[in-house]
């Protein structure tokens, strides 16, 4: 299963990122980066992501998703629904539609192919935090 940012998001990264990203001295990096957009263990539909679990007690009339996360190659991120409206996060409506990651990148279409999936996402998966380390690495000019 992969999560691939959509060609919109590849094209909307700066200069300076692409830069980093390209870096051949932030190969780890760039490789950490890219484990969190793959689960290599089974296939994670977009049905699974979305589907409810019945068990446990309705929270505002709404059944909690059976999967709270998922667990990629760099690491485990968090699986949720999305949401519109509302203004600072407060009285938002629960849209249908399933979140991944802290930077909640929306999923915007899945492919089954073979015996995996691609998920098309609208923004990295990625923690913030990886972010952090490519710039520790000072390029001239940027």
């Amino acid at each position: 299963t992969i999560f691939a940012p959509s060609s919109t998001v590849m094209e909307s990264v700066d200069e300076k990122r692409k830069v980093q990203i390209s870096d051949p001295r932030n190969s780890e990096v760039t490789e950490k980066l890219a484990s969190y957009h793959v689960i290599a263990n089974g296939k994670v539909t977009q049905e699974r992501l979305k589907r409810e679990d019945w068990t446990v007690p309705k929270v505002d009339g709404v059944a909690a998703l059976s999967i709270g996360g998922v667990l990629t190659l760099g690491g485990e991120l968090r699986v949720g629904r999305s949401k519109s409206g509302g203004f600072l996060g407060f009285g938002a409506k629960e849209d249908g539609n399933v979140v991944i990651g802290n930077n909640s990148a929306l999923i915007v279409k899945s492919t089954n192919i073979g015996n995996g999936v691609v998920h098309e996402v609208d923004s990295f998966v990625a923690p913030d935090l990886i972010w952090r380390y490519y710039d520790q690495l000072r390029i001239p000019g940027f």
